[in-house]
């Protein structure tokens, strides 16, 4: 057991002596300077670490002796708070892990034996421990953490919040009901599969989702198997290395997909078994798409913002255009999305996503009836280009022809 320090709930908790400057912040303000200096550190691409020290019941340490000690040690633009179970924690801007770590060694260092061995310190490192580590993965039941969380896990939460209760309630009681109600589309859908392409009814996928952890998405198959993954890979880092172009997808032309898989994808009936990840706890109803593992191996590191939320079925950028935004376009939605969850949020965009889905069905189907139309056209426009260029491949030739028996000819000496 770790003990709680509480500290008046108040802006500043300040300390007496020499020491003017220093601060004890609470946890809601301490979180928004966390937020600030990530959202800093992402701009100009520097590190930052929190320290986090945290003192056992049995500990003689008295709390705000520990806080004296650690405000010795700390600079002007290092601040100083409570963190989400009580410990003080230490934010240092412009600071290495390696440089966090001999902070708090420094500090532990001025502690007695037997007090040093009831002090636990921990460093996370940014982006070092958000971009480039293991993460524990979400939980499966009502609460909205992981059962174990490890210590980089816990002083997450200064900068990411916890997924609220409601939403892992309303995540619950949707999937099951629609599932309930797409159990005929379920048996259909399984049955077609399984006439058309032979092969898995289901396709698996790793892809990333809360804080970066990847997980297996499922999904109904629409393409043969065994295709070529790097022809979708291309694509895709084209775009988000661009940010400018429109996202759109290869279906019209993708030689992957079997007959009639064109039409289950405009649908978005092949994203029905992701209510199975809903009801594991790996994706929520609404929040951001989940990306693949080759797509955020290109994200700069504010894109990342959009792994601070569950993965969604539905969001904001599909019901704001989906695949006519850019990438850029989408990373802002689904960061704006992140900063603002709310109950009615979600309810308006789980409302809108079937009127979007028909949208784009019509918008599908007139693209096609428009292609039919002009087809003759270009028939006639192919035709007279190929008339043209055969044209000037005899004109070409016959000059050719010319130009050698001229080259041929013997003039008078």
């Amino acid at each position: 057991m770790k003990k709680t320090i509480q500290f008046p709930q108040r802006r500043i908790f300040p300390l007496k002596g020499n020491l003017v400057g220093h601060s004890v912040f609470p946890l809601e303000e301490f979180k928004a300077l966390v937020k600030y200096e990530r959202a800093r550190s992402d701009r100009n691409g520097s590190i930052f670490s929190i320290a986090v020290f945290n003192l056992d019941n049995d500990s003689r340490i008295d709390p705000y002796n520990m806080v004296f000690l650690v405000s010795q040690f700390s600079r002007s633009i290092d601040c100083m708070g409570v963190g989400e179970e009580g410990q003080i924690a230490v934010l240092l801007p412009d600071t290495v892990r390696q440089g966090a770590t001999i902070f708090g060694e420094k500090l532990l260092g001025e502690l007695d034996r037997m007090d040093r061995d009831s002090v636990h310190f921990n460093v996370y490192s940014y982006p070092e421990n958000w971009l480039f580590s293991e993460k524990s993965p979400p939980s499966s039941g009502i609460g909205n953490e992981p059962k174990k969380n490890s210590p980089t896990d816990k002083i997450e939460l200064l900068f990411i919040d916890r997924i609220p209760t409601w939403k892992r309630v309303l995540d619950i009681t949707g999937a099951s009901l629609i599932l309930l109600m797409a159990s005929p589309i379920f048996l259909v859908l399984s049955c077609y599969i399984k006439v058309v392409s032979p092969g898995p009814i289901f396709f698996k996928q790793t892809r990333i989702g809360y804080k970066g952890v990847p997980f297996d998405f499922w999904k109904f198959r629409t393409m043969k198997c065994e295709n070529n993954q790097r022809f979708h890979g291309d694509h895709a880092k084209s775009f988000i290395l661009d940010g400018d172009i429109p996202m759109e997808k290869l279906d019209d032309r993708d030689p992957r997909i079997f007959f009639g898989g064109r039409v289950i994808r405009k649908s978005c009936l092949d994203e029905l078994p992701q209510l199975w990840n809903v009801l594991k706890g790996e994706m929520s109803l609404v929040g951001p798409r989940p990306c693949i593992p080759y797509e955020a191996e290109e994200y700069l590191r504010w894109h990342t913002h959009r792994f601070d939320v569950l993965p969604g079925l539905s969001g904001l950028w599909q019901v704001s255009g989906k695949n006519k935004l850019t990438f850029k376009q989408m990373v802002r939605l689904d960061i704006a999305y992140c900063k603002n969850i709310t109950l009615l949020g979600d309810l308006a965009i789980i409302l809108r996503t079937p009127l979007a889905i028909m949208k784009m069905i019509f918008e599908a189907f007139a693209k096609k009836i428009l292609a039919a139309i002009a087809r003759p056209d270009q028939a006639i426009e192919r035709k007279e280009k190929y008339a043209s260029r055969s044209t000037a491949l005899n004109d070409s030739s016959l000059l050719a022809s010319k130009s050698g028996s001229i080259a041929n000819r013997s003039f008078p000496q």
